[in-house]
């Protein structure tokens, strides 16, 4: 029997029914783990992803969409750059928070900066190829 490869396993994740990821609830679960953060945390944190063009605005500790979007897309570049070896899980608020205090520390930094996004690294050419 051939076994699904790592690739088709990810896509069924990320394609399963009830997952949090794109519903009001998870983004009001997400933003609330972030207001609740201190605001030089907050800051922080959209400082990291700025510094890897995941954000960007200028870092201010608000919660927007943007800084919605860049968590996201942070959890999928770290899955990708580590080769899906490590994810961050944002199963819960107490989760989310640890996430975020995470990439404030620079915890996950390797793994977002490995490639570069401006201008052809691997995430780059998922994107923008589809592929």
């Amino acid at each position: 029997m051939k076994h699904p490869s790592l690739r088709a396993l990810l896509l069924a994740a990320l394609c399963l029914p009830g997952l949090p990821f794109g519903s009001a609830a998870f983004a009001g679960d997400l933003g609330a783990a972030f207001h609740a953060l201190p605001v030089d945390t907050r800051v922080a944190v959209q400082a990291e992803l700025a510094e890897v063009d995941l954000y960007l605005a200028d870092p201010d500790g608000d919660w927007s969409a943007a800084t919605e979007r860049a968590v996201l897309r942070s959890v999928e570049a770290i899955a990708l750059n580590s080769g899906a070896r490590v994810r961050p899980q944002l199963t819960s608020t107490p989760a989310m928070q640890s996430y975020l205090e995470a990439l404030a520390e620079g915890s996950y930094s390797a793994y977002l900066r490995r490639g570069d996004f401006s201008g052809g690294g691997a995430l780059w050419r998922r994107i923008q190829l589809g592929g």
